[in-house]
């Protein structure tokens, strides 16, 4: 039988390259992080955790902590860092009691931004009579505007914290506004001043993570790294920003899927939803089972173009939910045949990075797009 869906592959050695990349360009004693949240981007979690650790990865990061449950579940190991900060208020002062098992293990990591949350987290801790202090991390907003304590108020929140019997200070983070712009004004200036609101904190406890750096930053300002980056759109091969591209990176997946029918049509038929395309002469358009509901775009309807081989076979008429259709007609495509929607060659206008720039947005968000519907499947042989 002919699957009716869409085929991403993961190449383990590119995820290790990708990872030796940054790890050649880093000072030794700096650690890296890998970012894999929204399910690795898209790429599939369960598939990419157990490769990270051998890669030379020695934190993971999520979003969650329903990610954090996720990852544990398929790491015993690394430390997880839940990068949303713990907000806990008088009405909800408590941890949902699901998590409770993975954050009395010990592996978890949490992060906390105001002192109600962090003092609300620690009696909740003792109250459950949990093993040892919690590792907890600070966020500071350096200049996002989005989560974290502001500077001035970082130092009584440390001060706090560290009062605090069920947790304790294992590391201090922000977030750049401008990580992928090499160069920029505002990543100097946010360093500069994270570093300022550290470094007393950093000289009386020497093994505190102060940590910064994305992907674009561990790579562009690598000389400034602080003992931790954070790794993310990179690990997967696909750029921060094209205006100042990783060199070293190359995808790490490919999306195909076999043709599943073939319609010969006269020249005039109107072709899918709408009729947005229609033949001008006799043609042959095949079907494949991947839509946008699959993450492949709409917007990409009459636009793009898959691989058969190395022969280009226009995508016709409207990207649907289920199915697109490619133009057969120069070409000697039958049913079963694969094609390749999304290619990992870092330089093809169909590689995720130009998809994404052909429908005005970025490889992340095409990439977290990746339906559950793909099947995934991890291949370790070069290519």
């Amino acid at each position: 039988m002919i699957a009716q869906n869409g085929l991403l592959t993961i190449s383990a050695t590119r995820l290790r390259s990708n990872v030796q990349a940054f790890r050649s360009r880093l000072a030794r004693h700096v650690l890296l992080g890998a970012t894999v949240k929204a399910n690795a981007y898209g790429h599939g979690l369960e598939h990419l955790v157990a490769v990270l650790p051998e890669a030379g990865i020695c934190w993971l990061c999520v979003y969650s902590l329903e990610e954090a449950i996720a990852v544990a579940a398929l790491n015993a190991n690394l430390p997880i860092l839940v990068l949303a900060p713990v907000v806990l208020t008088p009405e909800s002062s408590d941890l949902p009691q699901h998590v409770m098992p993975v954050v009395a293990s010990g592996r978890v990591r949490l992060t906390v931004t105001d002192a109600q949350s962090a003092s609300y987290l620690s009696s909740h801790l003792l109250s459950m009579g949990c093993d040892g202090p919690l590792p907890v991390h600070i966020q500071v907003d350096t200049g996002l505007t989005r989560q974290g304590v502001s500077r001035q108020e970082l130092p009584a929140l440390i001060q706090h914290v560290r009062a605090l019997s069920a947790v304790r200070l294992e590391g201090i983070f922000m977030h750049f506004s401008h990580g992928d712009q090499p160069g920029h004004n505002a990543n100097t200036a946010q360093l500069n001043d994270f570093i300022r609101a550290t470094s007393a904190e950093k000289k009386c406890d020497p093994q505190l993570i102060l940590h910064a750096h994305n992907s674009g930053g561990a790579w562009h300002d690598c000389l400034n790294a602080l003992d931790m980056v954070r790794l993310g759109i990179a690990l997967y091969g696909l750029q921060p920003s094209l205006a100042a591209p990783v060199a070293a990176i190359a995808p790490i997946a490919r999306l195909t899927a076999p043709i599943t029918a073939i319609h010969s049509c006269a020249m005039g038929t109107g072709v899918g939803y709408g009729h947005t395309f229609v033949t001008a002469r006799i043609s042959r358009v095949g079907v494949v089972p991947v839509g946008y509901a699959d993450g492949y775009p709409r917007e990409l309807s009459n636009r793009a173009f898959v691989l058969l081989g190395e022969r280009k076979l226009p995508v016709v008429g409207r990207v649907s939910m289920d199915q697109t259709l490619v133009d057969l007609t120069d070409s000697d495509g039958r049913v079963g045949d694969l094609v390749t929607l999304i290619s990992d060659d870092p330089l093809s206008p169909i590689s995720m990075d130009h998809l994404a720039e052909t429908c005005n947005t970025i490889g992340y968000e095409l990439a977290t797009r990746l339906g559950p519907r793909l099947e995934r499947r991890l291949e370790d042989v070069p290519r």
